[in-house]
C-alpha cells in the first residue's frame, strides 16, 4: 500500500491568480495555506501540486519564467514551514502558439496523466488520496485517477472544454484550502496516519516535474494520533475564527447603536409634547432639544446601517 497524497490546484487553490502569472514577483499564497497544508502534512499526506500551464504553449512565459515562479512558491511556503513533495506542471495545449508544446497532452487536466505520473513515481495509493481544486476540471482529473475530490470556490471559471458544474460533482465543495484541509482530516477520522513515514520516494523532476520530497520521518505513535488530530482540527479552525468574531462584533455593534437611535427618536418625540403643555421659554428650549434628538437618531442609525454592511461584506 502507497503513501497518501492529497494532490492540489495551483492557481486560487494555493496562489493567488491575477491571469497568467509570468513574473516570481506576483507570487501571493492565499490566506491560511500554510496552516492547512501543515495540518495536511502532520496527519501524514503528502503534498503535490498538479498544475495546467498553457501559458508556456501560448507563449506567454518559458519553462525558466515557470521554475523560477515555482521557486518563490515554494520558498514562501518553506518559510512557513511547508514543504511540497512535488510540482508537477503540464505545459501543452492544442491551441498554442509555440509548435514544441501546441498539441493535446495526457498531463492536461481534466486527463489524470500528472497524478498518475506522481503516484508512479510516489509510491502513492491514489484511492486514498484526494484532489483539491477549484474547477471542474480539477475535479474531473481526480475523479479519473480514482482519488477523493474538494471543490474550493475560488475566482475559478470553467475553461473551453472543460466539464460544467453540473457533469462534475465533488464529493464536498468548501470556500476555501482551510476549510478543504479541515474537511479531509474529518473524514480521515483520528485512526493511524502511516503515510507519515515517508522514504525513499523518487523525486518528481521531469520536464513537468518539480522538486524533492520532503526528508523521511516518523509517524506518529498510535496512541498520540487522536491527540494529534484534536490539535491539527483546533489550529484550522483558528484560521477563520477572527472572522467569526469580527462578524459578531459587527452585529452586535450595529444592534446597539440601533437601540440608541431609538431611544434618542423616542426622547425627542416625548420630550416636545410634554415641554409644550409648559409653554414660555421651555418651549422653546425644549424644540432645541427634539432637534438635537432627532439629528443624533439619524447620526446612530447611519452608524448601525454601516456596522449592519460591514457584518454582511465579511
Amino acid at each position: 500500500m502507497g503513501f497518501t497524497c492529497v494532490f492540489l490546484d495551483r492557481d486560487n487553490t494555493i496562489i493567488d491568480d491575477p491571469g497568467y502569472i509570468s513574473d516570481p514577483g506576483a507570487v501571493k499564497l492565499l490566506p491560511g495555506v500554510d496552516l492547512a497544508l501543515k495540518g495536511l502534512a502532520q496527519a501524514g499526506f503528502k503534498l503535490v501540486v498538479v498544475t495546467n500551464q498553457a501559458g508556456i504553449a501560448r507563449g506567454v512565459l518559458t519553462e525558466e519564467d515557470l521554475g523560477r515562479i515555482h521557486e518563490e512558491m515554494v520558498h514562501q511556503l518553506s518559510e512557513r514551514g511547508v514543504t511540497l513533495d512535488g510540482v508537477y506542471y503540464c505545459p501543452f495545449h492544442p491551441e498554442g502558439t509555440v509548435a514544441e508544446f501546441a498539441r493535446e497532452s495526457q498531463d492536461r487536466k481534466p486527463q489524470p496523466g500528472m497524478l498518475l505520473r506522481a503516484a508512479s513515481e510516489l509510491d502513492l495509493d491514489l484511492t486514498h488520496s484526494w484532489m483539491v481544486g477549484d474547477s471542474p476540471r480539477d475535479i474531473e482529473a481526480g475523479q479519473r485517477a480514482g482519488c477523493r475530490t474538494v471543490r474550493v470556490r475560488g475566482k475559478g471559471q470553467p475553461h473551453p472544454g472543460d466539464q460544467t458544474d453540473e457533469d462534475v460533482q465533488a464529493d464536498f465543495t468548501v470556500r476555501n484550502l482551510v476549510d478543504a484541509a479541515r474537511t479531509i482530516l474529518r473524514e480521515v477520522g483520528a485512526g493511524p496516519m502511516s503515510a507519515a513515514a515517508v522514504s525513499g520516494a523518487s523525486s518528481a523532476g521531469s520536464q513537468e516535474g518539480g522538486y524533492e520530497p520532503r526528508p523521511a520521518q516518523e509517524a506518529p505513535g498510535e496512541g498520540g494520533d487522536s491527540t494529534l488530530f484534536r490539535e491539527m482540527l483546533r489550529d484550522l479552525r483558528g484560521a477563520t475564527r477572527d472572522q467569526d468574531e469580527e462578524f459578531s462584533f459587527a452585529r452586535l455593534v450595529g444592534a446597539i447603536l440601533q437601540i440608541l437611535a431609538i431611544l434618542s427618536l423616542a426622547w425627542g418625540l416625548f420630550h416636545v409634547p410634554a415641554a409644550a403643555n409648559y409653554g414660555g421659554e421651555n418651549w422653546h428650549s425644549s424644540y432645541s432639544l427634539w432637534h438635537v434628538a432627532t439629528l443624533t437618531a439619524g447620526v446612530l442609525q447611519l452608524m448601525a446601517l454601516t456596522f449592519f454592511l460591514l457584518a454582511r461584506r465579511r
